[in-house]
């Protein structure tokens, strides 16, 4: 489905905190993008499959996950998504090499895509955009790397939940725990004790 006029204005107000966007580029952007609603728990990307859409969140959320089939089927929560956010993995769109994790949508979603080959076809007049990206994502993932290996639980927690209260809300609790490195036990200890104080 073609972008709402509200739907692309918000698109291009996040992409411009990266860097101002040319009218031509807005205009392209404009035809070449489309919008797609999903319903909770959707899996928009699997494990090994090469990613042929990169997403934009118009409203919902987004969890990457891996799984883990050596000793028993597990679900490995690394990385959640947001309202503004660009949902892509490491290996994959960008390099078109098979995923390493899975994508699913913890809440009802509004997502805007760009398929591979309208990038392919603007990535010529467009590098220096999908490279401020991809320096964006990668510098958050490495503060969170950053946070996971030197804050306690409870900074941990506390960051998260200041950032995004809501994840709290739609978010299976052992999967906001992996993500910040504690069992599911703790981080029910961890929020009864913060609920007291």
């Amino acid at each position: 489905m073609a972008l709402s006029p509200e739907t692309f204005q918000q698109l291009i107000r996040v992409l411009e905190r990266l860097m101002p966007l040319s009218i031509l580029l807005q205009k392209t952007l404009m035809d070449i993008m489309s919008e797609e609603s999903f319903k909770k728990g959707t899996k928009i990307l699997y494990q090994r499959e090469v990613q042929k859409r990169a997403w934009f969140i118009i409203k919902g959320s987004a969890r990457e996950f891996k799984e883990d089939q050596n000793n028993h089927p597990q679900e490995q929560t690394t990385w959640f998504w947001f309202d503004g956010d660009l949902i892509y993995t490491v290996p994959g769109f960008f390099s078109q090499d098979p995923v390493l994790s899975s994508v699913e949508l913890l809440e009802d979603s509004q997502l805007v895509y760009l398929k591979i080959e309208d990038y392919v076809h603007l990535k010529n007049g467009t590098a220096l955009l999908f490279d401020k990206i991809r320096d964006h994502y990668e510098s958050l993932r490495q503060q969170y790397y950053i946070s996971k290996s030197h804050l306690s639980g409870k900074e941990k927690y506390l960051q998260l939940f200041k950032v995004h209260p809501e994840l709290f809300n739609y978010a299976k609790q052992k999967d906001i725990a992996y993500f910040l490195g504690l069992s599911p036990n703790s981080l029910s200890r961890l929020r009864r004790t913060i609920d007291r104080e």
